[in-house]
């Protein structure tokens, strides 16, 4: 009796390894609902015109719901989504650009059509292109409410609106952010009203604006590294002893942010 049931054991055990291993990579999609549910979908669809996800369940249950139920999707990541991060690692931008193409439509509305904009700015920034590096996310920047952009896709974009040349549109998504955004946002607004100063050739107003990101926004972690270093960058160029200051505050704080990298053997 007692080897039955040990072998009966083992043969569950087994059993419910099997199941696991075999589990499609689809069961890992799922659609979190703003009523705190989530459901397990083996496909999902979206529908511009009826601004509705369609979701087909692992039970095979076509589900249509509106893009106003839909709190987050966890979406798997596409496998051509890494070999684009390590072309762009390798700096093959344009290796890198048809594949992320791709992935902007097959994903559309499903997480890794922005992650897959956010890669194909950068790249075109990486290549001194920054008109179409703004082309490539101006669809998505005019059709998402600011409050849900995040604050990293706006800079960039914001980026290559100054260095596209593009002043009037830059500094009306700038004061607008500024004026109805959250703490973030405007955080992220004041950083690039620096850059914009700087570029104006107005160093005094840069740095005042700079400094204020780093001392008013302290707690918004995403900033901090890029004002610190533009701060110290302006204030080297004026011959400030201060700029000493904001760089061991940024190595110490932020060492594993890129503009720490970038000051690598600098102090």
């Amino acid at each position: 009796m007692k080897n039955k049931s040990n072998i009966g054991r083992l043969a569950v055990g087994a059993a419910l390894i099997w199941c696991t291993m075999s589990l499609p990579a689809w069961a890992v999609d799922v659609v979190h609902l703003t009523n705190g549910k989530a459901i397990q979908a083996r496909d999902i669809q979206w529908r511009e015109s009826e601004q509705t996800y369609r979701v087909t369940t692992t039970d095979d249950v076509m589900l249509p719901i509106p893009k106003a139920q839909v709190e987050r999707l966890d979406i798997a990541k596409p496998p051509t989504f890494g070999q684009a991060e390590s072309l762009i690692a390798a700096k093959q931008y344009k290796e890198a650009i048809p594949i992320l193409d791709d992935i902007v439509g097959k994903y559309r509305m499903k997480v890794w059509d922005n992650e897959a904009r956010k890669l194909l700015a950068q790249s075109y920034l990486a290549m001194n292109d920054p008109k179409k590096a703004a082309d490539s996310l101006e669809g998505y920047m005019s059709s998402v409410p600011k409050a849900e952009i995040p604050a990293e896709m706006i800079m960039i974009y914001w980026k290559a609106l100054l260095a596209a040349g593009r002043g009037a549109t830059l500094k009306k998504e700038v004061d607008v952010v500024a004026a109805t955004g959250s703490r973030a946002m405007a955080a992220a607004a004041m950083l690039m009203r620096g850059s914009m100063n700087r570029e104006a050739g107005q160093k005094e107003a840069a740095v005042l604006d700079y400094l204020r990101v780093v001392i008013l926004f302290e707690d918004i972690k995403d900033v901090q590294p890029e004002a610190l270093f533009r701060a110290a960058e302006v204030l080297d160029e004026m011959r400030d002893p201060r700029a000493d200051e904001l760089k061991k505050k940024l190595v110490q704080e932020y060492k594993g942010s890129e503009y720490a990298a970038k000051l690598s053997g600098k102090i």
